[in-house]
C-alpha cells in the first residue's frame, strides 16, 4: 500500500530530527527543541490551556501559566534523551544514570516470581528501557503502535537500542501474563486515560479519572510483584528510584482486587508526580475525553465540576459515598 504525502513528509522530518538530536551538541539540540516547545506553548491554546487546567485542579495552583511553560520546555528535553540516550554506549549511559533504591528491585527479584515495574508519565519512561544496560536486568515491553508504519519503525528502532526486548503488539494481556508466570521482567506506563466500558475509577489527585484495569489483571493473573519506578531529570542526567515492592496477591483475585490495585497504581504514580509535578505529561487530559476537555478550555468550564459529572455519569460512588470535592 503506498503511503500518503503526509506520512512521507513526517518521516522524513522526524529521521532528520533524530540525525540532529545524535550529531549536534547537546547545548544547542536543548535550545532548538525548547523555542519549539515555546512556540507550542504560545500557538497550541488547546494544550496550554489543558495543562492549566489540570494543574489548577490538582494541585490547587492559583497561577499555573509558570508551571505550564516549565512543563512544556521539560519535555522537549525529555524528547532530545529518549534519542540520544538510545545512540549512547552502554558506559555512557551507566555515567548519566543514578539508581536509587536498588533494594527493592532486588527484593523483587529475590521473590522467583514475574516482576511487573510500573511507571507513569513522568520523567522520562523511555529512559527505564535501558535499564538492561544499566543494571543487567532482563526486561521486556510491549510495543504501542501509532497508526503510522513509518513512524512505528523509527520508534521501534530507537528502543530496539537499549536493550529490552520489545514484544509485538498481539496477544497482549495474555503474552504478558505468560511472561510473568515466567518469572520474568516486564514494564507497564500505567497512567494513562482509558475510555472504555471496562474501565476502572480510580482517585487521581483526589479526583476519579477512568483507568485502564489491565496493568492490574495481568499483574494478578501472573501472580506478579509490582515495582513502582519513576526516571527523574536531574540537570542533564537522571536519577532512576525504585521504591517498595508489593505482591499482586496481596490485593486478593477478584474483580474488587483489579479496582484496588489499579487505585494503588495510581497513587504510585502520584506520588512520584508530587515530588516533580513539573515533569508529569500534563498536556494530556488524563480526567475527561478529548472532546469533553476541548469544550472545558473553549468555554472556560470549572474541570472539577465536569470531571465530577462525568465520573457520576459512569456510575463512580466516591468511597464511603461521601460527595464529590
Amino acid at each position: 500500500m503506498g503511503r500518503s504525502f503526509r506520512e512521507v513528509v513526517l518521516a522524513r522530518l522526524a529521521r532528520a530530527a533524530v540525525f540532529f538530536v545524535r550529531k549536534a551538541p547537546y547545548p544547542l539540540v536543548t535550545a532548538v527543541f525548547k523555542a519549539v516547545a515555546l512556540c507550542a506553548w504560545c500557538f497550541l491554546p488547546y494544550h496550554r490551556k489543558t495543562s492549566a487546567v489540570q494543574l489548577r485542579m490538582a494541585l490547587g495552583l492559583e497561577n499555573p501559566t509558570l508551571m505550564s511553560l516549565r512543563v512544556f520546555l521539560g519535555h522537549a528535553e525529555i524528547l532530545v534523551d529518549a534519542v540520544r540516550y538510545a545512540y549512547m554506549s552502554g558506559e555512557e549511559v551507566k555515567r548519566a544514570v543514578r539508581v536509587e533504591g536498588l533494594e527493592h528491585l532486588e527484593r523483587a527479584l529475590e521473590t522467583g516470581k514475574g516482576v511487573m515495574m510500573i511507571t507513569g508519565h513522568v520523567g522520562n519512561w523511555e529512559i527505564l528501557s535501558h535499564l538492561p544496560r544499566i543494571l543487567s536486568v532482563e526486561f521486556c515491553v510491549m510495543a504501542q503502535r501509532r497508526g503510522d508504519p513509518m513512524i512505528d519503525a523509527i520508534v521501534d528502532d530507537l528502543r530496539s537500542r537499549s536493550g529490552a526486548t520489545i514484544l509485538p503488539p498481539t496477544g497482549k494481556a495474555l503474552m504478558l501474563v505468560r511472561e510473568l508466570r515466567k518469572g520474568r521482567v516486564i514494564g507497564m506506563v500505567v497512567d494513562g486515560r482509558h475510555d472504555g466500558a471496562d474501565a476502572v475509577m480510580c482517585e487521581v489527585f483526589g479526583m476519579p479519572a477512568p483507568t485502564n484495569p489491565a496493568p492490574a489483571f495481568i499483574a494478578i493473573k501472573g501472580d506478579a510483584v509490582v515495582l513502582p519506578v519513576v526516571a527523574i531529570k536531574n540537570g542533564r542526567c537522571y536519577r532512576v528510584i525504585f521504591t517498595r515492592p508489593v505482591p499482586a496477591s496481596d490485593f486478593g483475585a477478584s474483580r474488587d482486587a483489579v479496582e484496588r490495585l489499579s487505585g494503588w497504581m495510581q497513587s504510585q504514580v502520584e506520588h512520584a508526580v508530587r515530588r516533580d509535578p513539573h515533569q508529569w505529561f500534563w498536556l494530556y487530559s488524563r480526567w475527561i475525553p478529548r472532546s469533553l476537555m476541548k469544550k472545558v478550555v473553549r468555554e472556560g468550564l470549572d474541570l472539577e465540576g465536569v470531571v465530577s459529572g462525568a465520573a457520576l455519569r459512569r456510575g463512580w460512588t466516591p468511597p464511603g459515598g461521601a460527595p464529590l470535592r
